[in-house]
């Protein structure tokens, strides 16, 4: 979106420097590397497209693909209403993945289709999140106990994310890199 900002303002600005006439001797301010490609013997023949915001779907591919995840369980419309509460009729996309009881690593990242349902669906993460960080569930498995504590609920825009991994940084840049346009 800055991208596209910049574009549109130094467009403005070589137009209004053409068409006034008060260039004087100072050279018209040259296109970023970004609008050059867009460029054809000094004139702009298209626009430069802004970085959209990826689908939760999409974001976990990603991960997917640049990291080993344990099996993890991905559930449908049904599961996450019946085990956590989400309507699934108030989500754009979703991707709801769970490690067994052996493995407490959770990928959950969501995207809902109104900013008002962010608090209820982080409200639910957070319960969530409770749950697997209480007492009981570290002395279940102390040797995930690390991973779980380190484990977070974040909400940017309209998307929400609860994250549980030993590869939890590098897997959060993903994510952040994927909704950054939001």
């Amino acid at each position: 979106m800055k991208k596209k900002i910049i574009y549109i303002l130094l467009t403005a600005t070589l137009m209004l420097s053409a068409c006034t006439g008060k260039g004087g001797n100072t050279p018209a301010p040259q296109p970023t590397a970004a609008a050059q490609s867009n460029t054809q013997g000094g004139e702009i023949v298209g626009t430069v497209a802004a970085a959209e915001a990826q689908l939760p779907k999409d974001i976990y591919a990603k991960i997917s693909s640049e990291y080993t995840l344990p099996d993890l369980y991905q559930g449908d419309d049904d599961w996450i209403l019946n085990n956590y509460g989400l309507d699934a009729s108030k989500l754009e996309d979703y991707v709801c993945a769970e490690g067994d009881e052996l493995h407490a690593d959770r990928i959950f990242i969501i995207k809902t289709k109104d900013s008002a349902d962010v608090a209820d669906v982080e409200s639910k993460l957070n319960a969530v999140y409770g749950q697997l960080s209480s007492p009981e569930m570290l002395d279940y498995m102390p040797e995930q106990a690390d991973t779980i504590k380190a484990g977070r609920v974040v909400s940017s825009g309209n998307y929400v994310y609860l994250l549980i991994s030993p590869d939890a940084d590098g897997i959060e840049a993903i994510i952040k890199d994927g909704i950054a346009a939001n």
